[in-house]
């Protein structure tokens, strides 16, 4: 029964992902046990749950029918059977997260206030930092980072992605006429952001992945907040992610420039630990993130 129960509940965490990996991150578990699962259902059923190819993962007219099934099935167990912690009353404790300085104040940090007060019995301690945190050593339990994370100690998530903009004040473009391409940065004031870790500015990338590597600035700093506002001010060029600037190009505060050369958009991630069982608190958090995310 308990082995059926746990397929059941394998099957529809994947029908609803389309995806074996990103339902093994989300339930906390390998996708070998996921990729087991959904064999021994379709064994026990004599049916194809899902046409699995390379690419993609796509379920079948038997699995689609199945799945509201399924879902009936677990919501009734669900009632007759509670887990233990599956009240909100009964799950507490600490969930600890960090996410980069101006994201996590702007965009996360909200995300967290409505989760707050949807389940007031856990705590969240939230930790600000732009360095890519090692979650074990420093008993975090769920990260943020903008950007390519290679990290096989966790399980990842891409949750979104984040365009970037090159911008500059209409104050700026009225004494500066926007570059033609992306070579004329070299000559033009700009607003550098300084990585603390190596002590020099990061690069900005564009299209076909070309890269300029700012060698003097009008403005330094390592916050992109006051980055942005540098720019707001005048001061120079700069290329901010979407989250920073998209109000302000919408209003006219800002002006995008070089529109062709866009770099692809990052990756937004969140990642936690390969710990098994994942406990409630957690992956409570950890889902309410990724689908608020989704939506934005």
């Amino acid at each position: 029964m308990q082995n059926r129960q746990e397929a059941l509940r394998i099957f529809c965490c994947a029908a609803e992902e389309m995806n074996f990996k990103h339902t093994a991150s989300r339930l906390g578990i390998s996708p070998q046990k996921v990729t087991r699962a959904i064999k021994e259902l379709e064994s026990l059923l004599g049916e194809q749950l899902f046409h699995r190819s390379t690419r993609n993962v796509k379920i079948s007219d038997f699995g689609l029918g199945f799945f509201e099934q399924a879902k009936m099935a677990m919501e009734q167990l669900s009632r007759l059977f509670p887990e233990k912690g599956n009240n909100k009353e009964d799950i507490n404790g600490v969930v600890h997260i960090t996410a980069p300085h101006t994201y996590g104040g702007e965009i996360i940090m909200p995300i967290l206030a409505e989760f707050a007060r949807l389940y007031p019995t856990i705590t969240i301690e939230f930790h600000l930092s732009n360095i890519h945190s090692n979650l074990v050593d420093e008993k975090i339990d769920i990260g943020i980072r903008i950007g390519f994370l290679h990290d096989q100690t966790c399980i990842v998530r891409q949750s979104g992605t984040m365009p970037f903009h090159l911008v500059a004040s209409p104050k700026l473009l009225e004494q500066i006429p926007p570059p033609d391409n992306v070579d004329e940065l070299a000559n033009l004031p700009i607003v550098a952001l300084l990585n603390r870790k190596t002590g020099r500015y990061w690069p900005w990338e564009f299209s076909q992945k070309r890269y300029f590597y700012p060698k003097s600035a009008a403005f330094v700093t390592d916050t992109p907040d006051i980055e942005r506002k540098a720019v707001l001010a005048g001061l120079g060029f700069a290329q901010l992610a979407e989250y920073l600037v998209e109000e302000h190009i919408a209003s006219g505060e800002l002006v995008s420039v070089l529109h062709d050369d866009a770099p692809p958009p990052w990756p937004v991630n969140l990642y936690h630990t390969h710990q098994t069982p994942c406990p409630m608190r957690v992956r409570l958090v950890f889902d309410y993130l990724f689908r608020k995310l989704n939506q934005g």
